[in-house]
C-alpha cells in the first residue's frame, strides 16, 4: 500500500488516501447521487437500479453522480505550500504522447519488417550458392524497440497559492514563537504563579 494525493477538480491538494501499490495515473472520483430521505428509500428501494459507476436510475429519472476531483499516482514534489496539480496539461499530454507511443511502435514494426525481408534475401542468396562459395551464415539482428522518452511527471505539480498568500503564510508562520520559546514561557509563568504563591504562604 501507498499514499497518494487527491486534489479538486481544479487540480488543488486535498488530502492523501491510501491506495495499492499498483495503483498508477490520473484517476477521477465522484460525489454519489443525492441521497434519498429515509420515506423515500422505502418507497423506491425496489425501483432504484444502479446503471455504472457515475449514473443511476430512481424512478426512471437520471441522477448522476458529480466529479468532485481526481487521485494522482505521482508524488507531490518537497517545498510546495499548496500543490496544484495540472489536469488539463497532464490529459493533454497524455494524449499527445500516446499518439508518438502509437506512431513509434508503427515505425519499429515497418523496420523490423524491412530487416526480416533483407534477411530473407541475404539468406537465400547464400542458400543458393554452391557450398564452396559459401562464406558465414548471414545472422539475423532482431530491432529493438525504443519507447518516446517520457517527461518527469513530477513536473504537473506547482505551487497553488500566490506569492502575497505564500509571504502572508510565512509571516505569521515567523511571528508564532517555537516551541522551545514557548516551553521557556510557560517555565518563566510557573515561576512567576510559584513566587506569588510562596509569598502569599509566607505572609500568612
Amino acid at each position: 500500500m501507498k499514499l497518494v494525493p487527491k486534489v479538486n477538480t481544479n487540480g488543488l491538494y486535498l488530502e492523501d488516501e491510501l491506495e495499492d501499490d499498483a495503483f498508477f495515473g490520473v484517476v477521477p472520483f465522484y460525489t454519489p447521487p443525492s441521497s434519498l430521505t429515509l420515506s423515500d428509500t422505502n418507497q423506491q428501494l425496489d425501483t432504484y437500479q444502479l446503471t455504472d459507476s457515475s449514473t443511476s436510475t430512481i424512478n426512471g429519472t437520471n441522477s448522476e453522480s458529480i466529479l468532485a476531483g481526481y487521485t494522482i499516482a505521482i508524488p507531490v514534489p518537497p517545498g510546495l505550500y499548496h500543490p496544484r496539480f495540472d489536469i488539463q496539461g497532464w490529459l493533454a499530454y497524455e494524449a499527445e504522447y500516446n499518439q508518438k507511443l502509437i506512431e513509434a511502435q508503427d515505425a519499429y514494426e515497418q523496420l523490423n519488417k524491412e530487416a526480416q525481408a533483407a534477411f530473407q534475401k541475404l539468406h537465400d542468396e547464400w542458400q543458393n550458392k554452391l557450398e564452396n562459395e559459401r562464406r558465414d551464415e548471414p545472422v539475423y539482428l532482431a530491432q529493438t524497440f525504443t519507447a518516446p522518452e517520457r517527461r518527469d511527471p513530477t513536473t504537473f505539480w506547482s505551487e497553488g497559492l500566490s506569492e502575497e498568500a505564500i509571504k502572508e503564510l510565512t509571516q505569521k508562520a515567523e511571528q508564532q514563537p517555537s516551541e522551545t520559546d514557548q516551553l521557556k514561557q510557560r517555565i518563566a509563568d510557573l515561576e512567576v504563579t510559584l513566587t506569588q504563591f510562596m509569598l502569599g504562604s509566607t505572609g500568612r
